[in-house]
C-alpha cells in the first residue's frame, strides 16, 4: 500500500502496542488518571503510557484536563472523536465473530 493512503496512516497509529487498550480503557473506564490507566494495564510503562497517550490526544481522539489544585491533577477522557471510533471499533470486532477471523 501507498505510505500516503489514509488508510494506512490509520493502520500505523493504531498499530502501535497498547493504543486500542488505552481507548478500551477509556471506554470502559470514564475519565482516568495517569495512575489509574497504569494500574489497570498490567505490564505498560509510563514512559509508553505517556507517548501514547500524547499521541492520542494529537489525534483528539483523547481529551486531558488539568485541574488547578496542588498537587496537580490531570484526567484523560475519550473526545467525541474517540467515542465515534469506538462504535467503529464494535463494529469491526462484530465483523471478526461473525467470519470466525482469526
Amino acid at each position: 500500500m501507498d505510505k500516503t493512503c489514509p488508510i494506512t496512516k490509520t493502520l500505523t497509529h493504531f498499530s502501535k502496542r497498547w493504543t486500542l487498550l488505552v481507548l478500551r480503557e477509556l471506554n470502559d473506564n470514564g475519565s482516568m488518571r495517569f495512575n489509574g490507566l497504569i494500574r489497570s494495564m498490567d505490564g505498560i510503562s509510563p514512559r509508553t503510557l505517556s507517548k501514547r497517550l500524547k499521541d492520542l490526544e494529537t489525534l483528539e481522539l483523547i481529551s486531558k484536563k488539568k485541574f488547578n489544585e496542588i498537587p496537580p491533577r490531570v484526567e484523560y477522557s475519550l473526545t467525541n472523536k474517540g467515542k465515534e471510533l469506538i462504535k467503529f471499533l464494535r463494529h469491526l470486532d462484530n465483523w471478526v465473530k461473525k467470519f470466525d477471523v482469526r
